[in-house]
């Protein structure tokens, strides 16, 4: 049946992307199929199942095939009909082991699969931040619905999760909810108090004013000791503590209203909490402090993202030392542990090669991993290698508006690491760490100014893009695994 419908496809100019061939029920096939760049979902029915917006003004009858058939959008309208007939959605992650993928251009999902399905990992397949959506122009429902097409395209029958990421406010919160999101990545750092810069006489009057819940905290957990292991131990600070509670109080209260609202409106999903992006390394009383409070409150989040030793700068491997980054994820992994079984998140997870065994291994499997822009650095490579004059464009659109790019993310670039024209016949060029960081930040610019260009040039190079996408995340998952 697939040749013959693929033929009947190529006389109506549409190409069928044969793995997306599969039946829904009895008397219900679906597939996906490609028209230039515009993607349709098709179906093959017995005329009584449609959706809306069809391409033809009325199924045509395939005799050869014994089908009617007709192809539609994937409009958010047409995802609810198959969501509520199919069951096509987005789930929650039942599995140890989960990796995340974003795909700021809404292209790579078929190869994020290609990657993941040969490994026992959960995949996260919509997973953006507010800043992303800003900076490409993308919302929430157009990101969830491009995974949507993609797992479609793809074949992909399993499960799979959908974070929004970083939010901050309630606003992307409902916004995610809307879309169908089932996980939610909470970033606190906009409400962390700085507490660095207080003399000790403020440190003691603000501590006066905690509340009886952060008190209890500290009195139950003061002074205690843990062993990881016979020659492995830590004990808790009382002063830490203290300054745990002044420093991440305030930020517990908005968990504890986003939670109340997903709890109201949604009967399963996934809560990460981001404690990554403070001012320091989240120390065990940081750790204790934040665990603990929410258990008390009812809170049940399924991962916790700590901020560890050590630079997890965007796009290239991790800086810093390889031992103290060990002796701190012991610990965390421990408490997460201790306190409640949650998994730790690691978070500018992209290209960090010398730390991916080491995670795994420490965490026993029980994991959340997120990458985004290796993906993006993809879709870069491409354009070298297929089309260098826009590449260079690129380049320089880069380089002109890097102060502006450097705003948004921790990168340790500058302007004068960078010669005025890039020699594109350096096939290593791209390997370059300080021109991965550059084109990894330039994203939202380069869209602003390219964005026709490179569509056209990865769906040009539609395959070869999937094969770089899927073969750079089935780098970053051997390491990860040891394979």
């Amino acid at each position: 049946m697939k040749e013959e419908l693929s033929d009947y496809l190529l006389k109506n100019s549409f190409l069928l992307y044969p793995d997306s061939f599969r039946r829904l029920r009895e008397d219900v096939y679906i597939f996906v199929a490609k028209k230039d760049s515009d993607k349709k979902i098709g179906l093959l029915t017995n005329g009584n199942f449609k959706l809306s917006s069809p391409h033809f003004a009325e199924d045509k009858y395939v005799e050869e095939l014994g089908f009617y058939i007709n192809l539609y959008p994937l409009t958010y309208e047409n995802y609810l009909i198959l969501k509520d007939n199919f069951g096509i959605s987005p789930v929650t992650c039942k599995e140890k082991a989960s990796f995340g993928t974003g795909d700021r251009l809404g292209l790579a999902t078929p190869a994020h699969i290609k990657a993941l399905k040969n490994y026992n990992v959960f995949p996260v397949l919509a997973q953006q931040s507010p800043r992303e959506l800003v900076k490409t122009h993308r919302d929430f429902k157009d990101v969830f619905l491009k995974v949507i097409l993609g797992v479609l395209e793809a074949g992909y029958a399993g499960g799979y999760g959908a974070d929004a990421d970083h939010i901050k406010d309630e606003k992307y919160l409902i916004e995610a909810i809307d879309a169908g999101y089932t996980m939610y990545t909470l970033d606190l750092s906009d409400l962390l108090v700085k507490i660095s810069d207080m003399p000790k006489s403020q440190l003691k009057e603000k501590a006066q004013s905690l509340s009886s819940q952060s008190r209890e905290i500290i009195d139950r957990f003061k002074g205690k000791k843990f062993s990881i292991s016979t020659d492995e131990d830590f004990a808790v600070s009382e002063d830490e503590l203290y300054k745990s509670a002044l420093t991440y109080e305030k930020a517990m209260k908005f968990v504890e209203k986003v939670y109340g609202i997903l709890k109201d409106r949604l009967q399963h999903f996934d809560l990460e909490i981001s404690i990554d992006e403070g001012e320091k390394d989240t120390t065990v009383e940081d750790h204790i402090f934040v665990a603990e409070y929410l258990h008390r409150k009812g809170i049940d989040f399924w991962s916790l993202a700590p901020k560890f030793p050590g630079e997890f700068q965007k796009a290239i491997d991790y800086k810093g030392d390889i031992k103290k980054f060990t002796s701190g994820l012991k610990k965390h992994y421990f408490l997460s542990k201790k306190l409640g079984g949650y998994k730790l998140s690691l978070h500018s997870g992209s290209d960090k090669f010398s730390i991916y065994k080491i995670f795994n291994e420490i965490t026993e499997g029980n994991f959340h991993i997120k990458t985004s822009g290796t993906s993006w650095l993809q879709a870069i490579n491409i354009i070298f290698e297929r089309d260098k004059d826009l590449f260079n464009d690129l380049y320089k659109i880069a380089l002109d508006n890097l102060e502006e790019s450097k705003k948004a993310y921790k990168v340790l670039i500058d302007r004068d690491d960078f010669p005025q024209t890039i020699q594109t016949e350096d096939s290593q060029i791209l390997l370059k760490p300080e021109i991965k960081q550059l084109f990894h930040i330039s994203y939202g610019v380069l869209l602003d100014e390219r964005r026709k260009e490179i569509y056209e040039v990865l769906n040009k190079y539609e395959e070869e893009h999937y094969e770089f996408v899927s073969k750079n995340i089935e780098n970053h998952l051997k390491e990860i695994f040891n394979i």
